[in-house]
C-alpha cells in the first residue's frame, strides 16, 4: 500500500499492518466496521488508516447509518399507527442497534 505510516508519530516505534475495528455513532445509530487494514503501533496502540481506505470506510458507514436512520423513522411512524391509543410505542433507540461487520 502506498503512503503508509511506518513510524508512530506518538512514540517513534515502527508500526505494523493489522486489521482493526472502528465504531461510529450518528443519528442515534451505532455501526461497527471490522477488518479495516491499518498501520498500528505495537507500543502505544496508535492507529493509522490510509486516506483512501478511511474515505471509503466513512462513505460506506455514512450511507449505512443514513439508510438505517430513515428506516427507523419510517418504522417508528408505522408503529405509532399500530399501537393502541394510550400505550407508548417503543423509542427508536429501543428498536435497533446496528452492527456492520
Amino acid at each position: 500500500m502506498k503512503g503508509l505510516i511506518t513510524i508512530c508519530s506518538e512514540c517513534g516505534s515502527q508500526t505494523e499492518l493489522r486489521e482493526i475495528s472502528i465504531e461510529f455513532e450518528r443519528k442515534g445509530v451505532r455501526a461497527v466496521m471490522s477488518g479495516i487494514p491499518a498501520m498500528v503501533c505495537p507500543r502505544c496502540g496508535e492507529e493509522y488508516v490510509p486516506g483512501e481506505i478511511a474515505s471509503t470506510v466513512v462513505d460506506t458507514v455514512s450511507r449505512t447509518i443514513d439508510g438505517t436512520a430513515d428506516m427507523l423513522k419510517h418504522t417508528h411512524a408505522l408503529r405509532q399507527e399500530l399501537v393502541p391509543v394510550g400505550q407508548a410505542a417503543p423509542s427508536l433507540r429501543e428498536c435497533l442497534e446496528l452492527a456492520v461487520a
